[in-house]
């Protein structure tokens, strides 16, 4: 008698396994639609990212602050004596420049002391007087405030040299409070300090932190600012105290200030980085000359062009990656996750309708398409420079015509941004779809739950038919041993 033996728990858990792959096969259809319902997720999540990306590069050419097409480049004869940086407000062109003076800090010197004498022992009390200093606000730009100091009575009876290291530390104790009151701001103090020009001869030194006549020092009445002689009223020359460099009555005959020439105008100013002189212009001034330098301003054709490129270069990403999305591959037949979605199918359409319509409000009429400054489409829609001479005409003969194209009311920046807004705002269109995506992939896993629970059951049930199948077959084989065994003998 032929027998059929299923030879222990493997061959169980085989059988069970075989039937349960059948028995799967409703589950894993469902987890293949949850698995391309999350891929199709992540796709709206990549297309807004390629999206926000093109937007954020449109907010960046309408953004009145930064101005990115009326970006300038500068060159100077001699970057030695003149620097020279040109914002988008600058006018192209040349500028005749001549330095007649630097600006400088305001310094005062004390008398020069012997650092073993006691000069100042006859100031018994402690001894009070005033530093009148610069503080310009927007509503007063001659602004000065008064910064009260105070010497102990204590601190001038010792030598010179311990009494003006003391008056020097209550001048700087004083400008320290005056910040943190905010009375000066930190750049406004004036710092004070003792030098020795010669072993054991000592002077005091003051001297503003910001150059310029605004921010000149000013005394108040004092005996002991009298006996230090630092508020002499004339230069100081050889042990004598006063100012370093003539202060003048104001800003023309200060020589605190710089004084230079552009283009035949002269103006005076309190630094030497000068920003308020010519609209758009940042000057350095580094050294004085008599002979005109000439500064140069233009059109930074590059700076824009690389602006340019770079929104065409996120464009164009969004155009490759909504065709791919979209497409039926014709060899396989494969259907790309937004191919059936006539909403996303036909940005690249829209976009493409944007870019090559006319721009209606720009400066001038030879200037209405982007074609008319050297950007086309290709046949799949995507952009590039294809006429570089066309673009740098424009540029350079006014940046409006290329600016008005992007940043009108009714330019290209302006009607992508409102079409790409329907997409990627928070009420937007992609949100809505993965939103709608999220409800189905919790229906699905609800009926995932409901059919794994099933399949527990089923695979429960197949491990006790298959035991209970198993036990019999042993029994059989048994009997059949039994009877071979008694005709045998």
């Amino acid at each position: 008698m032929d027998s059929y033996p299923i030879s222990g728990q493997s061959s169980i858990y085989q059988l069970v396994d075989q039937y349960m792959q059948l028995e799967r096969i409703p589950l894993n259809k469902l987890l293949d639609q949850k698995k391309a319902l999350n891929d199709k997720k992540s796709v709206f999540s990549e297309l807004d990212s390629y999206l926000s990306k093109i937007k954020t590069k449109l907010s960046y050419f309408t953004d009145p602050i930064v101005n990115p097409f009326f970006a300038k480049t500068s060159t100077t004869s001699d970057s030695e004596k003149v620097g020279i940086t040109a914002q988008g407000s600058a006018i192209s062109g040349n500028h005749s420049i001549i330095v007649d003076q630097l600006a400088k800090s305001d310094t005062r010197v004390s008398n020069q002391f012997d650092d073993a004498n006691s000069d100042f022992t006859s100031f018994t009390t402690d001894q009070t007087f005033t530093i009148e200093l610069g503080h310009p606000t927007d509503d007063d730009a001659t602004n000065r405030v008064t910064v009260s100091v105070t010497v102990a009575a204590a601190d001038l009876s010792g030598t010179n040299d311990d009494v003006l290291k003391a008056i020097s530390d209550a001048i700087n104790d004083a400008m320290s409070q005056a910040v943190t009151d905010d009375t000066l701001d930190g750049d406004e103090i004036a710092h004070a300090s003792v030098v020795s020009e010669e072993t054991g001869k000592s002077r005091l030194v003051l001297r503003s932190d910001q150059s310029g006549y605004t921010y000149r020092i000013d005394f108040g009445s004092s005996t002991l600012l009298d006996t230090l002689n630092i508020n002499n009223n004339a230069q100081s020359s050889g042990t004598t105290g006063g100012y370093i460099t003539a202060i003048g009555t104001g800003p023309t005959d200060s020589e605190l200030n710089s004084k230079f020439t552009v283009d035949g105008l002269t103006y005076y100013r309190d630094g030497n980085v000068v920003d308020d002189a010519v609209e758009g212009l940042t000057l350095k001034l580094l050294d004085t000359f008599s002979t005109e330098e000439t500064v140069t301003v233009q059109a930074d054709v590059d700076a824009v062009k690389s602006d340019v490129e770079d929104f065409i270069k996120k464009y164009n990403d969004a155009i490759d990656y909504l065709r791919n999305q979209t497409k039926v591959n014709p060899e396989t037949h494969k259907r790309g996750p937004l191919s059936n979605d006539s909403m996303y199918g036909s940005i690249v359409s829209d976009f493409r309708a944007i870019v090559s319509g006319n721009v209606e409000g720009t400066t001038s009429s030879d200037y209405t398409l982007l074609y008319d400054i050297g950007i086309e489409a290709d046949q799949d829609g995507k952009l590039s420079i294809k006429d570089n001479d066309k673009f740098t005409a424009a540029l350079e003969t006014n940046a409006l015509y290329v600016s008005d194209l992007f940043n009108t009311d009714n330019g290209i920046a302006a009607q992508l941004t409102d079409y790409i807004d329907r997409f990627v705002t928070a009420d937007g269109s992609i949100n809505n779809s993965k939103q709608q995506i999220d409800s189905q992939v919790v229906s699905l896993n609800d009926r995932i739950s409901y059919m794994n629970e099933i399949l527990d059951k089923k695979e429960k049930q197949y491990f006790d038919e298959f035991a209970k199948l198993q036990q019999m077959m042993a029994q059989l084989q048994a009997q059949q041993s039994f009877f071979s065994a008694f005709y045998n003998s």
